[in-house]
Protein backbone atom coordinates (compact mmCIF):
# COMPACT_ATOMS: atom_id res chain seq x y z
CA UNK A 1 0.00 0.00 0.00
CA UNK A 2 1.31 3.40 -1.14
CA UNK A 3 2.30 5.99 2.19
CA UNK A 4 0.58 8.74 2.43
CA UNK A 5 3.15 11.86 2.27
CA UNK A 6 2.46 14.78 3.59
CA UNK A 7 4.43 18.03 2.54
CA UNK A 8 5.03 20.86 4.70
CA UNK A 9 6.16 23.91 1.64
CA UNK A 10 4.81 27.59 1.84
CA UNK A 11 5.89 28.08 -1.45
CA UNK A 12 3.52 27.39 -3.88
CA UNK A 13 5.89 26.86 -6.75
CA UNK A 14 7.75 24.46 -5.11
CA UNK A 15 4.60 22.63 -4.49
CA UNK A 16 3.30 22.46 -7.65
CA UNK A 17 6.75 21.43 -8.85
CA UNK A 18 6.98 18.57 -6.27
CA UNK A 19 3.15 17.30 -7.36
CA UNK A 20 4.58 17.17 -10.51
CA UNK A 21 7.73 15.79 -9.67
CA UNK A 22 6.37 13.00 -7.29
CA UNK A 23 3.41 11.88 -9.90
CA UNK A 24 6.30 11.54 -12.74
CA UNK A 25 8.67 8.99 -10.81
CA UNK A 26 5.05 7.00 -9.83
CA UNK A 27 3.26 8.18 -6.98
CA UNK A 28 -0.53 7.57 -6.82
CA UNK A 29 -1.85 8.85 -4.39
CA UNK A 30 -1.76 13.04 -4.30
CA UNK A 31 0.70 14.61 -1.88
CA UNK A 32 -1.26 16.07 1.01
CA UNK A 33 0.26 19.55 1.81
CA UNK A 34 0.21 22.58 4.40
CA UNK A 35 1.88 25.57 4.68
CA UNK A 36 3.56 25.82 8.07
CA UNK A 37 4.25 24.31 11.12
CA UNK A 38 1.18 25.03 12.81
CA UNK A 39 -1.04 23.52 10.18
CA UNK A 40 1.00 20.44 10.28
CA UNK A 41 0.21 20.39 13.80
CA UNK A 42 -3.45 20.75 13.46
CA UNK A 43 -3.15 18.05 10.08
CA UNK A 44 -1.36 15.43 12.26
CA UNK A 45 -4.01 16.23 15.76
CA UNK A 46 -6.73 16.22 13.27
CA UNK A 47 -7.76 19.34 14.42
CA UNK A 48 -10.45 21.34 12.81
CA UNK A 49 -10.82 20.88 9.29
CA UNK A 50 -8.24 18.14 9.38
CA UNK A 51 -10.69 15.75 11.21
CA UNK A 52 -11.67 14.44 8.27
CA UNK A 53 -9.46 11.42 7.98
CA UNK A 54 -10.82 10.59 4.51
CA UNK A 55 -9.83 13.82 3.06
CA UNK A 56 -7.17 14.34 5.27
CA UNK A 57 -5.48 10.73 5.87
CA UNK A 58 -2.40 10.00 9.06
CA UNK A 59 0.24 10.60 7.07
CA UNK A 60 3.56 8.04 7.20
CA UNK A 61 6.28 10.11 5.92
CA UNK A 62 6.78 13.67 6.44
CA UNK A 63 8.81 16.54 3.84
CA UNK A 64 9.29 19.34 5.81
CA UNK A 65 11.01 22.55 4.63
CA UNK A 66 12.91 24.81 7.21
CA UNK A 67 11.57 28.35 5.83
CA UNK A 68 8.29 28.17 7.14
CA UNK A 69 5.70 31.21 8.68
CA UNK A 70 4.30 31.14 12.34
CA UNK A 71 6.38 27.58 13.22
CA UNK A 72 9.39 26.96 11.37
CA UNK A 73 10.62 22.93 10.02
CA UNK A 74 13.10 23.03 13.09
CA UNK A 75 10.52 24.56 15.91
CA UNK A 76 8.67 21.57 13.94
CA UNK A 77 10.58 18.67 14.03
CA UNK A 78 11.55 19.57 17.95
CA UNK A 79 7.83 19.33 18.51
CA UNK A 80 7.05 16.13 16.82
CA UNK A 81 9.71 14.15 19.08
CA UNK A 82 8.04 15.17 22.21
CA UNK A 83 4.68 13.78 20.76
CA UNK A 84 4.98 9.73 20.94
CA UNK A 85 2.01 9.02 18.87
CA UNK A 86 4.44 10.63 15.92
CA UNK A 87 7.33 8.48 16.58
CA UNK A 88 6.35 6.28 13.53
CA UNK A 89 6.60 9.21 10.98
CA UNK A 90 9.33 8.64 8.82
CA UNK A 91 10.80 12.88 8.39
CA UNK A 92 12.63 14.02 5.51
CA UNK A 93 13.63 17.96 5.78
CA UNK A 94 13.67 18.84 1.97
CA UNK A 95 14.69 22.90 2.00
CA UNK A 96 16.56 24.73 0.06
CA UNK A 97 19.38 25.54 2.87
CA UNK A 98 22.81 23.29 3.27
CA UNK A 99 23.65 25.21 6.49
CA UNK A 100 25.75 22.84 8.84
CA UNK A 101 23.97 24.02 11.97
CA UNK A 102 20.49 23.46 10.48
CA UNK A 103 21.64 20.06 9.31
CA UNK A 104 23.56 18.97 12.81
CA UNK A 105 20.09 20.43 14.54
CA UNK A 106 17.41 18.82 12.12
CA UNK A 107 19.24 15.50 12.58
CA UNK A 108 19.93 16.19 16.54
CA UNK A 109 15.49 16.62 16.45
CA UNK A 110 14.75 13.61 14.93
CA UNK A 111 14.99 14.23 10.96
CA UNK A 112 15.19 10.92 9.16
CA UNK A 113 16.88 12.39 5.82
CA UNK A 114 18.21 15.74 4.93
CA UNK A 115 17.88 16.95 1.61
CA UNK A 116 18.50 19.96 -0.14
CA UNK A 117 16.66 21.20 -3.22
CA UNK A 118 18.13 21.69 -6.33
CA UNK A 119 17.75 24.86 -8.54
CA UNK A 120 17.31 23.05 -11.31
CA UNK A 121 13.98 21.19 -12.50
CA UNK A 122 16.44 17.59 -14.24
CA UNK A 123 17.81 17.99 -10.57
CA UNK A 124 14.85 17.62 -8.66
CA UNK A 125 13.45 15.22 -10.68
CA UNK A 126 16.22 13.05 -10.00
CA UNK A 127 16.27 14.15 -6.18
CA UNK A 128 12.28 13.15 -6.12
CA UNK A 129 12.85 9.89 -8.22
CA UNK A 130 15.34 8.88 -5.38
CA UNK A 131 13.15 9.75 -2.69
CA UNK A 132 10.35 7.95 -3.82
CA UNK A 133 12.64 5.03 -5.07
CA UNK A 134 13.80 4.61 -1.66
CA UNK A 135 10.83 5.67 1.03
CA UNK A 136 8.01 4.37 -1.33
CA UNK A 137 9.06 1.30 -3.24
CA UNK A 138 11.96 0.05 -1.02
CA UNK A 139 11.41 1.59 2.41
CA UNK A 140 9.06 -0.59 4.56
CA UNK A 141 7.55 1.54 7.10
CA UNK A 142 6.24 1.04 10.35
CA UNK A 143 2.45 1.33 11.09
CA UNK A 144 1.01 3.80 13.25
CA UNK A 145 -0.14 3.73 17.00
CA UNK A 146 -3.65 2.21 17.55
CA UNK A 147 -5.92 4.82 18.15
CA UNK A 148 -7.20 5.43 21.70
CA UNK A 149 -10.11 7.27 23.33
CA UNK A 150 -7.67 8.92 26.07
CA UNK A 151 -7.63 12.13 25.97
CA UNK A 152 -4.61 13.50 24.25
CA UNK A 153 -2.48 16.45 25.92
CA UNK A 154 -0.77 16.97 22.48
CA UNK A 155 -3.96 19.26 21.41
CA UNK A 156 -3.51 21.27 24.34
CA UNK A 157 -0.31 21.88 23.35
CA UNK A 158 -1.42 23.06 19.88
CA UNK A 159 -3.98 24.90 21.40
CA UNK A 160 -1.31 27.27 22.73
CA UNK A 161 0.32 27.64 19.08
CA UNK A 162 -2.64 28.81 18.33
CA UNK A 163 -3.23 31.06 20.32
CA UNK A 164 -6.18 29.79 22.40
CA UNK A 165 -5.00 28.12 25.44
Amino acid sequence: MEPVILLIEDSENDVLLLRHAFKRAGQVKPLQVVRDGVDAMSYLLGLSVFADREAYPVPNILLIDLNLPRLNGLELLAWLRTQPEFQHLMVVVLTGSAKKEEINTAYATGAHSYLVKPAQAEALQRLIDSVYEYWVVHNHLPDPPVATDAPRTPRKQAARVHGKG
